[in-house]
């Protein structure tokens, strides 16, 4: 009896001791929290960002910014500012998922050090002056067994506007080039953000992460604006001659050289005009000038003319140099061609090395991502020098490069999409298709060819033809009625909030091809409409520079192409993981909407 009244006794002082350590111990003494300026001065008219770095002491964590179990607490910052300066997304790093004896799956956590990064704006006409704004952490500290009070950790954010035209310091480069890349992009590889790239450096090292950019310069090759690379590099090595394979090499190696140097020159142009490069690819006149280059090749594979390397050059260094200056410079024609391939993965790295402004980083990244784009093309190109070496190979190859001259006609057109009427545009393409497939499949005769290569030449026309005629009867077909778009403004987004009504709010331009295509094929989808009624749908457009609240908005948000659509809750704030860039199937559209009105 004496022996269980003493296991009772201590037993209830070990628990009384554990309840007054829970008492005096709060999160404030566990987690630490403080602003990183990232610059002397803010200018007015400008946008921001922000940097916070928390501390979490060795043998405790936070939740994440958004636990996966219901009770815990997530780790959140809100910053406020009595003044006119605004602020907008904020951005966590990627949680460390941590296996816990109360939880049957891993859950989000935040571990060590890490950082929390802020947008913001100063409205234009903000006087100069001194100004303070205040930030504010929720964090609740808890170890492998249990946790400990939360606390709201606060920090003064001073904020000096200096007069228009001021010269802006940067301070703490170190810290901010890692809080960048530690961000969470948003999405999840549905045409979203850049992928997870700042998780990977933050947590694998800058050395998996070029790997990682590497794989996505690779991955780019599946996208349909880089197909005109290969008719260009075909023709071009296939025409060359009788070579031996170590001179063919290194000419394909300059033509990767010419292709990469073009392609990681947007790095540079990134990181010294603060990302919005991204929007200058798609702007009307590059559009109309990549056109008339896919032009320009296209008449070459006709053979109106032959494009060659100019003779004050190719008087530099004899015959060797003159084939590898010329393979060089087409590698450079190339990098132009590819330059527009900015799906999300190079926007994510786009706006990464525009926020540091560090031009060697910037040509750094891009020149890994240009060599996994370009490697494929130096097997291609051997290839191609390859085909030359083979028995009476000129007769079919004007027939292989007329059909690639119609292929460079049909990205021609793809290119112009933005600037052809939308009723006039799949007429155009079933024309063109048709057109195209009776030359190829019927004029273009390869005289002393077989009765194979004539079959295989008529099917090409006719199944041209074909596609032809369905398209044209597709562009009859009627499509949904479509979202109900509003035009989005600062009183319109207010009144949302105000109203407790989710927003889908969608940046866009007439000059922009996936936006024409989310229009034709996601938005006009019934279950799209309908699910969209229980939402408001506000629509930003950039077509034109020089709107003061669209530039505002996309200040705000930390738009760097089109189409960017985010998904705002009820309460006014982003889901940032809804948010996606370029296009997305109605599916995955409907999913995202889904999400958001559960959200809200």
């Amino acid at each position: 009896m004496l022996k269980k009244s003493l296991i009772i006794t201590f037993a209830l002082l070990a628990v009384a001791a554990s309840s007054v350590s829970a008492q005096i111990m709060s999160s404030s003494n566990v987690v630490q929290f403080r602003f990183v300026p990232g610059q002397d001065i803010y200018l007015p008219g400008s946008s921001f960002q922000m940097v916070f770095e928390v501390t979490v002491k060795d043998g405790w964590h936070t939740q994440s910014d958004k636990p996966d179990m219901d009770g815990l607490v997530p780790t959140q910052l809100v910053a406020t500012s009595q003044e006119a300066i605004t602020f907008g997304r904020v951005s966590y790093p990627p949680p460390v998922m941590e296996k816990f004896e109360f939880s049957e799956k891993p859950l989000p956590t935040f571990k060590g050090k890490f950082f929390i990064t802020l947008t913001g704006a100063v409205p234009a006409g903000m006087a100069p002056g001194e100004y303070q704004a205040v930030a504010r952490l929720q964090a609740q500290a808890c170890d492998d067994a249990s946790c400990i009070a939360p606390a709201f950790l606060e920090t003064q954010i001073p904020i000096k506007v200096a007069p228009a035209g001021a010269e802006v310091r940067r301070l703490n480069d170190d810290v901010y080039t890692t809080a960048a890349a530690s961000m969470a992009s948003v999405g999840d590889g549905d045409g979203e953000g850049m992928g997870n790239i700042g998780g990977y450096i933050q947590s694998k090292g800058m050395f998996l992460t070029f790997i990682l950019i590497f794989l996505g310069g690779l991955a780019l090759n599946l996208t349909p604006c880089v197909y005109p690379l290969i008719p260009i590099t075909v023709s071009f090595f296939g025409g060359t001659g009788q070579e031996d394979k170590v001179r063919l090499g290194f000419k394909a190696l300059s033509y990767f050289l010419g292709m990469t140097v073009m392609y990681s020159s947007l790095g540079v142009v990134a990181a010294l005009t603060g990302g919005m490069f991204g929007a200058m690819l798609q702007h009307p006149v590059v559009v109309i000038f990549l056109a008339a280059a896919m032009v320009a090749l296209s008449l070459s594979m006709f053979g109106l003319y032959d494009i060659r390397i100019p003779d004050s050059l190719s008087q530099v260094g004899g015959e060797n140099r003159k084939g590898m200056i010329g393979a060089f410079l087409m590698g450079l024609t190339a990098g132009i061609i590819a330059a527009p391939c900015i799906g999300p993965f190079v926007l994510g790295l786009l706006t990464f090395v525009g926020e540091r402004g560090d031009p060697v980083l910037g040509f750094t990244m891009f020149f890994t991502l240009a060599a996994g784009l370009g490697a494929p093309y130096v097997v291609l190109a051997m290839f191609s020098g390859g085909i030359s070496m083979l028995p009476r190979s000129g007769m079919w190859m004007v027939w292989i490069k007329n059909v690639f001259g119609f292929i460079l006609l049909g990205m021609a057109i793809y290119f112009l999409q933005p600037l052809i009427p939308e009723s006039a545009y799949i007429p155009v393409c079933a024309i063109f298709l048709a057109l195209s497939g009776i030359y190829v499949g019927f004029f273009s005769r390869v005289s002393g060819s077989g009765w194979k290569f004539k079959t295989m030449q008529g099917a090409v026309g006719v199944g041209a033809v074909v596609a032809g005629v369905f398209l044209w009867a597709s562009a009859g077909a009627p499509t949904g009625p479509g979202m109900n778009w509003e035009k989005a403004t600062s009183h319109s987004l207010a009144r949302a909030k105000e109203q407790k009504v989710a927003v889908v709010m969608d940046f866009t331009a007439d000059w922009c091809i996936p936006c024409k295509e989310l229009e034709h094929f996601t938005f006009s989808d019934h279950r799209v409409a309908q699910a969209s009624e229980k939402l408001r749908p506000l629509k930003v457009d950039l077509t034109k520079t020089g709107d003061p609240e669209a530039e505002e908005l996309k200040k705000i948000y930390q738009v760097l192409g089109v189409p960017t659509v985010i998904f705002i809750d009820s309460t006014g704030k982003e889901i940032k993981d809804l948010r996606f860039v370029g296009f997305v199937d109605a599916d995955s559209f409907l999913e995202r909407i889904y999400k958001l009105l559960g959200a809200s």
